[in-house]
């Protein structure tokens, strides 16, 4: 049957009807059964690994407790400045779209107290692991504890070591001058700026992190260690390491109250590198630290950074990792402790010894920093053998020399190796 080019046009236009009204109906029985799916979880959108995992990227194991701490750590509110509790804060995390382990929470109310929250905020406790190591507020608090209940006996002789062995040598000051070649600008401008030899500061630097060859002393990063510290307030925090206290249960007195303290010093330590790091606009994935959360090149402690930290380079920011910034702000440190061109030998000393609260420490720096400005001295090549003569006494001279034997004035150490304890 012939079909019009008009019935033609007609059953095109009912085709297309249908058409639109099957997809019509479809979509709205697709809208309406998704009431009744779960929502999507929103992804982390902070693009930094989790805190507290291995350079695997493994998470650390649990640390024990209730929830990786104790139950007091979980539910414990702090107060504001003007003694109102502070509520905690998962609803604007949730709202944000990230997770802070409830282990987190007391740490989060603090910093909220002291103005510290928002999503950026948010966004660094959420990479914490779930659960705190329990390493740094167990060696501190061993350390503590063999000092207060294990005391050693008096030694007899007094320690005859004078500086950290194996520092004090030619070969490190040839390092430490190579490194002040590579790095002239930072170390010139430093020395222009604050005072302090560049011999000095590389030595210290030599000292501190073997010029950035070595910058941490553990697997956790400074914010992972330091906000576990601030959060172990209690001895179930540390169990593992309670039992490398020899009765311990006698004392759980001295820990209730010691904890607190150091976990209330541990405090100030985050919320000084967390405005540290928002600041500066520094990834925690990249602070490495020592073992009670020291960073950069010259281990600030974090309140440190704020105090004495320099920018070296005119970037506008301190970044103690970076060659010039470090030797900014450690130079900057000894300036304001004291350091002035000039000074005696006994003024040097004491100002180094308030970086480390160390005899041995102050007095390697310097004879380090000696050996820097001393010109290496060239072996002696060996005389033809025909010219070696025989003294009156029947010895041979002007033969082979070993570099840097014999050549030292009596009572001093010679080039190449390490200065003489006493």
């Amino acid at each position: 049957m012939m079909i019009s080019p008009t019935g033609k046009i007609s059953l095109i236009l009912v085709r297309t009807a249908c058409l639109v009204c099957c997809l019509t109906t479809c979509m709205l029985m697709i809208a309406c059964s998704g009431a009744h799916t779960e929502p999507v979880p929103l992804p982390q959108q902070t693009g930094l690994a989790p805190v507290g995992a291995d350079s695997a990227g493994v998470a650390l194991p649990a640390s024990g407790g209730i929830n990786g701490g104790s139950p007091g750590n979980a539910a414990q509110e702090y107060s504001a400045p003007d003694g109102q509790p502070v509520p905690a804060r998962q609803g604007s995390v949730e709202a944000s779209g990230l997770s802070v382990a409830p282990v987190w929470q007391p740490l989060a109310q603090r910093l909220t107290a002291d103005g510290l929250s928002g999503p950026k905020v948010d966004a660094l406790l959420a990479t914490l692991a779930q659960t705190p190591t329990q390493s740094p507020m167990g060696r501190k608090m061993l350390e503590l504890y063999k000092s207060r209940f294990m005391p050693r006996p008096p030694s007899k002789t007094p320690p005859a070591q004078r500086y950290y062995k194996g520092v004090v040598t030619e070969q490190n000051a040839s390092l430490c001058r190579d490194f002040i070649a590579n790095n002239n600008l930072a170390f010139s401008e430093a020395q222009a700026r604050f005072g302090v030899p560049s011999a000095v500061a590389v030595s210290l630097l030599f000292v501190e992190t073997r010029l950035g060859k070595v910058l941490a002393d553990v697997p956790e990063n400074a914010l992972f260690t330091l906000a576990s510290m601030a959060v172990s307030r209690q001895p179930d925090d540390i169990s593992q390491w309670l039992p490398k206290m020899p009765g311990y249960e006698e004392h759980l007195p001295w820990f209730e109250e010691t904890m607190p303290k150091r976990a209330d010093w541990a405090y100030k330590e985050v919320r000084a590198l967390v405005t540290h790091i928002l600041q500066d606009n520094l990834d925690p994935r990249y602070l490495p630290s020592s073992i009670y959360g020291a960073v950069g090149l010259c281990q600030f402690m974090p309140s440190n950074i704020a105090a004495y930290g320099a920018d070296g380079d005119g970037d506008g920011k301190v970044d103690l990792f970076h060659v010039p910034d470090a030797v900014a702000s450690l130079s900057h440190y000894l300036a304001r402790h004291g350091w002035k061109p000039g000074m005696s030998r006994a003024q040097q000393h004491k100002v180094l010894m308030t970086y480390n609260k160390s005899v041995i420490y102050a007095n390697t720096i310097l004879a380090l920093a000696d050996l820097v400005v001393k010109p290496a001295t060239p072996a002696k090549t060996a005389a033809p053998a025909k010219a070696a003569k025989k003294d009156q006494k029947g010895k041979v001279s002007g033969g082979k020399t070993a570099p840097g034997v014999g050549n030292a004035p009596k009572g001093k150490a010679s080039p190449g190796k390490a200065q003489p304890k006493s």
